[in-house]
C-alpha cells in the first residue's frame, strides 16, 4: 500500500506592521495529507485605516438600525469596528522612577505619580472632576504580578510557531501510525482532517484568550469589551476609592461617572500604543492594569480602563462606539438638552470621550467625533457586559 507523506512545508505566519492601524489579518496553509487541496487564506498583515470603509460588514449588522442624535437626528448603519491608532513601532519596556507629571491644559489639578520600589509599583492619580472638586486615587501592584498579568494579553510569533510545530508533529505521527498499522489512505485523511481542525481551534482559542476578537475573513482586532470584562475585579480598588469619595461628598451616580471619566481623561497621558512591543503583538492596546502602571494610553486603552472601573457598579450599562481611527463609549442615561448620544436596542446612551486630554463631561464629544457625526459616517456599537 502506498501512502503519500505529509508535506512538511507548514504554515508560517506572515505579517507586516503599518502605522496607524490595529487591524490584523491572519491566514494559514495546512499540510497536505493527500486531502483535496484547499485554497489558502491571505497572509497575515495589518490593514490600513484607509480601507476601513471597505471592510465595513454592513450585511452582518443590517438588522440593526441605529439613530444617532447630537442636537438633531442622523441615521447611521452598523459596520466593523475601526480601532484607535497605533504607531506600529517596536517599543522597549522600561521601569519608571518616582515622578510627578502635570499634564494637559483642561484644568490645573491633574497629576500622576508612579514609583517602583521594593518590587511594588505605587501609583497616584489626581485631577479636578466636573464639579471642580479635587480628586485623588491610588493603586499599588507588585512588579511580579504585573509581569504575569501582561503575559495574558497579546501574542508572539514564537507562540504561533509552537502551534505549527505541534501540528507538524501530530501529522507526522499520524502518517507513521498509518504505515505501521497498514491503514488505508482514507483513514489517514480522516486523521489529518481531525488534526487540522484541532490546530485551528487551538489557534483561535489562543488569540481569543489573549484579548483578540476574530472577525469574519480572519480579521483580528483587540476585543475591548472582553478586555474590560476580564478586568472589572482587577479595577475594583479604583472603583471603591471613587465610591468612598462620592459618599463623603454625597455625589449622585452621574457625578461618580463624571469623576471616573475626568480622571481617565486628564490624569492619564494620551499615547499611541505600538502594535509590536518587544516582539509581542499588542493589538494596539494596553490592558487596564498595565495602563494604571504606565499612566498612559490611547482611546482604545482608556476606554477599556474606564469600562473596567464603571462596570463595578451592577446597574451600569455601557456600549463601545467605534468610528474611523477612534474609539469612545456611551452610558445608558437620559440625555440632557444638547447631549450627544446614540440609540442601542431602543435605548439612549450618552456619549463619553475617555481619550482626553480634553476635559469633556458626558454628552460632550471631541472634534474627531463631532466631525464623524456631522458627516453621518457609519459607526459600530458593541455592548460591555460583566459575563
Amino acid at each position: 500500500m502506498l501512502l503519500r507523506h505529509p508535506d512538511c512545508a507548514l504554515f508560517a505566519t506572515k505579517w507586516t506592521a503599518r502605522a496607524k492601524s490595529s487591524w490584523l489579518r491572519i491566514g494559514s496553509e495546512s499540510p497536505d495529507l493527500s486531502i483535496p487541496e484547499e485554497k489558502s487564506t491571505p497572509g497575515f498583515h495589518i490593514l490600513s485605516p484607509v480601507l476601513w470603509g471597505g471592510l465595513a460588514l454592513f450585511s452582518l449588522l443590517a438588522c440593526v438600525l441605529l439613530v444617532l442624535r447630537a442636537e438633531g437626528r442622523m441615521r447611521v448603519a452598523g459596520s466593523v469596528l475601526q480601532r484607535g491608532e497605533g504607531t506600529g513601532e517596536t517599543g522597549a519596556a522600561s521601569s519608571q522612577g518616582p515622578q510627578r507629571r502635570v499634564v494637559g491644559v483642561a484644568n490645573a489639578g491633574q497629576f500622576q505619580r508612579i514609583e517602583e520600589k521594593n518590587g511594588q509599583i505605587v501609583t497616584e492619580y489626581g485631577c479636578r472632576n466636573f464639579n471642580n472638586d479635587p480628586l485623588t486615587v491610588g493603586y499599588t501592584i507588585s512588579s511580579k504580578e504585573l509581569a504575569s498579568y501582561k503575559q495574558g494579553y497579546g501574542f508572539s510569533l514564537g507562540e504561533l510557531d509552537a502551534l505549527n510545530l505541534w501540528q507538524k508533529k501530530s501529522l507526522e505521527e499520524a502518517y507513521h501510525y498509518a504505515i505501521q498499522n497498514q491503514l488505508k489512505q482514507e483513514d489517514l485523511n480522516k486523521m489529518g482532517v481531525a488534526i487540522k481542525a484541532d490546530y485551528h481551534a487551538k489557534h483561535r482559542s489562543l488569540l481569543v484568550s489573549r484579548g483578540f476578537a476574530v472577525l469574519p475573513g480572519n480579521v483580528l482586532v483587540a476585543d475591548i469589551p472582553a478586555i474590560a470584562r476580564r478586568n472589572v475585579k482587577e479595577l475594583r480598588p479604583f472603583a471603591l476609592a471613587l465610591e468612598s469619595t462620592a459618599e463623603k461628598r454625597r455625589y449622585d451616580s452621574s457625578e461618580i461617572v463624571g469623576a471616573a471619566l475626568s480622571l481617565v481623561q486628564t490624569a492619564f497621558l494620551y499615547e499611541n500604543v505600538p502594535m509590536l512591543i518587544n516582539g509581542r503583538q499588542t493589538g494596539g492596546i494596553y490592558p487596564p492594569l498595565e495602563t494604571v502602571a504606565k499612566g498612559r494610553g490611547d482611546c482604545d486603552t482608556k476606554s477599556a480602563l474606564l469600562a473596567s472601573i464603571l462596570l463595578n457598579w451592577s446597574k451600569m450599562k455601557l456600549v463601545g462606539v467605534g468610528v474611523p481611527d477612534h474609539y469612545l463609549m456611551a452610558m445608558l442615561a437620559n440625555p440632557a438638552k444638547g447631549d450627544a448620544f446614540v440609540e442601542y436596542q431602543g435605548l439612549r446612551y450618552v456619549l463619553m470621550e475617555p481619550a482626553g486630554p480634553a476635559w469633556l463631561p458626558p454628552g460632550m464629544v471631541g472634534p474627531i467625533t463631532s466631525a464623524v457625526l456631522a458627516a453621518g459616517t457609519p459607526i459600530a456599537l458593541e455592548p460591555f457586559t460583566t459575563n
